[in-house]
């Protein structure tokens, strides 16, 4: 089979690297291979995060080149666009959190944020497929923001696009937290494939 390919994007604090911990984790439940790497920004919280994580097939390094990845699941908007528009194909899915945390280089007055029309222009300059949503909003509807990550890992499974089953994600949440969490976490992973079933594909000046 050829591999899945995965790009995870957002800031420090959302939970991106948990996300592909888990989907690492129900990969190698499933009986398949996976490479996942991850990159830091300067601060650990509010600096960009992005993880590739390949699975199944045979490859020897989880780096995936830019143009090759099947799915983007970006946790913060401004971060998705821009690993998106590097690494997405052009048939490849983009799925959005709309809530945004801007990353340090906003904060700090190096750069400003663009608007919401021009970051949907340049992603859809890439692909077609994007579905954006407030994951937070969601997430705090479970009982829990720092749920986001939950969220977005239930949209992904709703869009049928992994290589495994939806009850090995769910195994896979069940084992990683602690048990008076799971209510949260199970709510938030069935409002994010909601929320994408729901879903449709934005404009530029959605």
């Amino acid at each position: 089979m050829e591999p899945f390919r995965l790009v995870i994007a957002g800031v420090g604090g959302q939970g991106t690297l948990l996300a592909s911990r888990l989907l690492a984790e129900a990969a190698m439940k499933s009986g398949l291979s996976v490479k996942i790497g991850e990159t830091y920004g300067m601060a650990q919280r509010g600096g960009p995060v992005m993880s590739h994580a390949q699975i199944g097939g045979e490859v020897s390094s989880p780096v995936i080149c830019p143009g090759e990845a099947d799915v983007l699941l970006g946790f913060e908007e401004a971060e998705a666009v821009r690993r998106g528009v590097t690494y997405l194909k052009g048939s490849g899915l983009a799925l959005v959190n709309r809530r945004r945390s801007p990353p340090a280089e906003v904060v700090s007055g190096m750069v400003e944020y663009p608007s919401r029309d021009r970051l949907m222009s340049l992603l859809s300059e890439v692909t077609p497929n994007i579905v954006s949503f407030d994951a937070t909003a969601l997430a705090e509807e479970a009982g829990d923001p720092i749920a986001t990550n939950i969220v977005m890992l239930g949209a992904l499974v709703a869009s049928g696009c992994l290589p495994f089953p939806e009850s090995t994600v769910i195994d896979v949440i069940e084992e990683s937290v602690p048990e008076r969490y799971h209510a949260t976490n199970l709510k938030a992973f069935e409002l994010g494939k909601r929320a994408f079933r729901g879903s449709r594909t934005v404009s530029p000046n959605a």
